[in-house]
């Protein structure tokens, strides 16, 4: 599994274990912290390390692609690290994956930024929904997406690409939403500044996400865009006023600040294709996750 080092990897691992699996880390670059930890992994760079060796020898039956990049600087170097991350990357996994000897289920870890903004009156967005980023991340995953479904219909791959919502959940990096405003409140529990107070999300817990993946590993599984989503839409205002209910702050939140997504009002998705095909359903609930971010088991 690549990007086995980070938030969704991390609670991949321990889903494809659970599963009965016997996972393989791959990160860029192999610390002593993840030697000791009992998992097997291996250290490459997707971008610039030659991949046909390593994956020779590792003989993986199947890969899950979570490396990449979720943020970079708006400069042209910025949108160049984005472009090699998430585009390059996968480009060159799959390119040595076809060269294998024996098959391997692939299964690409893409975004819901590539969706086209949600019409006025739809519910959700399934897999049909029109491709239509509005950010240089979305532009890269989309990219990377259209790359990985055209390969995999020249070249007869065993691939999936996986279409996570809002990942959350134990774990999230600070700069993301909510975790951002759970350290805010921690720090100092005044009235909690918001921006796009409206903006709707679908928010997922990272951990049903890894199960999905998981679920999605198996050879010979279902090919193409399939969604990871709880299909409800929350608000930020809402969420965090749920976060100021579960922790015990003040629910005071004053609308004039800077966190939000710019570009897209409303994003929900819809997951039926993925339940169809493998059974997954969402079993943390957007309240269970915000828990389990404010008070984490030791």
């Amino acid at each position: 599994m690549t990007g086995a080092g980070g938030f969704i990897g991390g609670h991949v691992l321990a889903a494809l274990v659970q599963s009965g699996a016997v996972p393989i880390g791959l990160v860029r670059r192999l610390s002593p912290v993840q030697q000791e930890n009992g998992f097997e992994w291996a250290g490459a760079d997707l971008v610039t390390d030659p991949l046909d060796e390593l994956l020779a020898g590792l003989q993986p039956d199947a890969i899950i692609h979570c490396a990449g990049r979720t943020a970079a600087p708006d400069t042209d170097a910025g949108r160049e690290a984005l472009f090699a991350a998430n585009l390059t990357a996968t480009a060159r996994l799959i390119a040595a994956v076809s060269r294998m000897r024996q098959p391997v289920r692939l299964v690409i870890v893409s975004s819901a930024a590539i969706w086209a903004p949600m019409p006025p009156g739809l519910a959700a967005i399934d897999e049909a929904h029109p491709m239509r980023p509005v950010a240089a991340y979305g532009v890269s995953k989309a990219a990377a997406t259209l790359h990985a479904l055209t390969e995999s219909e020249r070249l007869d791959l065993d691939l999936a690409v996986a279409v996570p919502f809002n990942v959350i959940g134990p774990g999230q990096p600070g700069r993301l939403v909510p975790q951002v405003f759970i350290d805010r409140l921690r720090a100092n529990p005044a009235p909690l500044a918001l921006s796009n107070a409206e903006t709707v999300r679908d928010w997922i817990d990272v951990r049903d996400v890894a199960t999905a993946l998981a679920a999605l590993s198996q050879p010979k599984g279902p090919r193409g865009l399939l969604n990871i989503a709880s299909g409800i839409g929350v608000s930020l205002k809402e969420m965090a006023q749920a976060l100021c209910r579960i922790g015990g702050w003040a629910p005071v939140l004053r609308e004039d600040a800077t966190h939000g997504t710019a570009g897209v009002n409303r994003s929900i998705g819809d997951a039926r294709r993925l339940t169809a095909a493998t059974g997954w359903t969402q079993r943390i609930t957007l309240e269970a996750s915000l828990r389990d971010m404010i008070s984490p088991a030791s």
